[in-house]
């Protein structure tokens, strides 16, 4: 498992360094000290998972990781506790408290691989394949539905499924919404809550922080406030 170590103190990368050495499949391939030299080096090299903290120079932990459209897995590792809610609902894989022992190490790297074989097996046989850049094929349990992409008004979590709200109809497919937000095209859709993505032209009006779009309400996450607000206005 490629894994790169995003922190501003050398220490922190002592640690992990030494954490991941005890282990037979980690291989760093890169140490940064801040957001600006992530983002440099992830666009050269493969990289699986992201040791990243949250409180550095130049650009915060948390809103790097917002700039990602396609992130790797991510483990948070910081010293501030309250960040934890805002980071799950950017779905990182697990939220490392400073200072942590190897056996706390241990439990993240091993959700992290149990993420990784799930992506992967999903990958092999993914349920969501782009047919044109106007429609795409979304498998079901049973059945493999053709959508055009204009028809879908917004997407929500359910589980390990996500509901597709096409006009009155609601389709339950076998896929998370971040596979889903990586394969819709961007300029058309919106990820504005963790478990809500909309299409943007069906948005009917915005109060605070709820989108109206039909009969439907959309809550909009704590965390997709300002790229909502920098998206639409």
């Amino acid at each position: 498992m490629k894994y790169i170590i995003v922190d501003d103190e050398p220490i922190a990368h002592d640690i992990i360094e030494e954490y991941a050495g005890e282990l037979d499949d980690m291989e760093l391939v890169g140490k940064c000290y801040n957001a600006i030299e992530a983002i440099s080096l992830l666009q050269k090299k493969e990289v699986d998972l992201i040791f990243l903290d949250i409180e550095m120079p130049k650009l915060k932990g948390l809103d790097f990781l917002r700039t990602l459209s396609n992130p790797p897995l991510v483990v948070i590792t910081t010293a501030y506790s309250e960040f934890a809610v805002e980071s799950y609902e950017l779905t990182v894989t697990d939220y490392l408290l400073k200072p942590f022992g190897f056996d706390r190490f241990l439990k993240a790297y091993t959700k992290v691989k149990k993420a990784k074989e799930q992506a992967d097996a999903a990958g092999k046989s993914s349920p969501v394949k782009e047919a044109t850049s106007k429609s795409v094929f979304l498998k079901g349990d049973k059945e493999i539905y053709h959508i055009k992409l204009d028809d879908i008004l917004y997407l929500e979590s359910y589980g390990n499924y996500v509901k597709v709200h096409v006009g009155k109809e609601v389709l339950l497919i076998h896929e998370t919404l971040s596979n889903m937000e990586s394969t819709l095209p961007s300029e058309q859709f919106l990820r504005v809550h963790r478990s809500f993505m909309i299409q943007i032209s069906c948005i009917d009006r915005i109060t605070g922080n709820q989108i109206k779009i039909g009969d439907a309400t959309i809550p909009i996450g704590r965390s997709y406030k300002a790229i909502v607000n920098n998206r639409l206005f």
